[in-house]
C-alpha cells in the first residue's frame, strides 16, 4: 500500500486511549445491568442457588460489554488522530498471491 504509515507510539497511544475511555464509559451501565438481570435470571433459574445465580450474573455482565465493544471499535474507525485517520481498505489478491495460496493448499 502506498500510503501506509508506521504509526508512532503517540498516535498508537492516542487511539488506544479513545478506544479504552469509551469502552469504560459506556461499557460499566450496561455491565451493571447486564450482571443484574444475569443474576435476577439465575435466582430464578437455579431456584435461589446464590453462588450459581452469581456465575451466571457475571457472565452476563462480561457478555453486555461485547456489543459495546465492537461499536466503540467501529465508531473510532471514524475519527482523525492528529494527521492520521484509522480506515480499512479492500485488499485485492494479485495472480501471484492467488498461485502462492493454491501450492499451499496442494
Amino acid at each position: 500500500m502506498d500510503n501506509e504509515v508506521k504509526p508512532s507510539y503517540k498516535i498508537s497511544t492516542r487511539i488506544w486511549w479513545n478506544i479504552t475511555w469509551k469502552t469504560v464509559l459506556f461499557g460499566i451501565p450496561f455491565s451493571f445491568v447486564g450482571g443484574l438481570i444475569g443474576a435476577m435470571v439465575g435466582l430464578v433459574a437455579t431456584g435461589g442457588n446464590d453462588p450459581l445465580a452469581n456465575q451466571i450474573g457475571s457472565i452476563a455482565s462480561g457478555l453486555a460489554v461485547v456489543p459495546i465493544a465492537i461499536w466503540v471499535i467501529g465508531s473510532s474507525l471514524n475519527e482523525t488522530y492528529g494527521k492520521y485517520r484509522v480506515s480499512l481498505t479492500e485488499v485485492k489478491e494479485s495472480s501471484k498471491d492467488l498461485t502462492d495460496n493454491e501450492a499451499t493448499v496442494s
